[in-house]
């Protein structure tokens, strides 16, 4: 902590509009922050001739002290870390299958460290619908398990939705465990709401 006196004061208005922050620290034995600070409290301001020849900026030509400097780690860095090759402890096979904090079921196929690892993995459930149909889940759309069992993966319990049917039925008419027919009537409710919300904002 620095003790700002009268004299100090006045050693810092004559300083200020035109030496640099840090010079002024040397020249009052305190840091840069005290300075900064105390110039504040006081309504210091730099000359504005000072602040044209943007002071701590570089200028055409200069060289940057650190140039062609490459940066040495100390300690124990360099034996602690990855070798080229070196795959992290959680690292698992292709073909690994794991299941995700919702209960899903998903299998590693790709081990491409060029992206991040979540797309290294798909949803069981979504390879059997696009295995059932020859062809990818569109954009925008999501495959849902009609009876709520996370692993029936027969071709007449999945089921394409939109993201918006989607959504509606999450907020309006979830149901963990549908009886048998259930998830298809929710469902036509889901695309009437849809479809109504759409009719009164044509007709608005």
């Amino acid at each position: 902590m620095v003790t700002w006196t009268a004299q100090k004061d006045d050693w810092l208005r004559s300083l200020y509009p035109d030496t640099p922050n840090r010079t002024i620290a040397k020249v009052l034995n305190c840091s840069y922050l005290a300075v900064k600070n105390r110039a504040t409290t006081l309504g210091l301001k730099k000359d504005p001739g000072y602040m044209a020849s943007k002071p701590g900026c570089f200028r055409p030509g200069q060289t940057s002290w650190n140039k062609g400097l490459s940066y040495q780690p100390g300690g124990r860095t360099a034996e602690n870390q990855f070798k080229p090759g070196h795959k992290p402890q959680t690292w698992v096979p292709v073909g690994t299958e794991s299941v995700d904090k919702d209960g899903y079921l998903k299998l590693k196929i790709s081990d491409d460290r060029a992206v991040p690892s979540r797309y290294n993995w798909k949803f069981v459930h979504v390879m059997k619908w696009e295995e059932y149909h020859g062809q990818p889940v569109p954009p925008k759309h999501i495959v849902r398990l009609k009876d709520g069992d996370k692993r029936n993966f027969e071709r007449e319990n999945l089921v394409l939705v939109s993201m918006a049917e989607n959504a509606i039925l999450n907020k309006f008419f979830a149901m963990k465990n549908p009886p048998e027919g259930g998830f298809d009537v929710l469902l036509n409710l889901a695309r009437i709401k849809l479809a109504t919300t759409k009719r009164k904002r044509e007709m608005a």
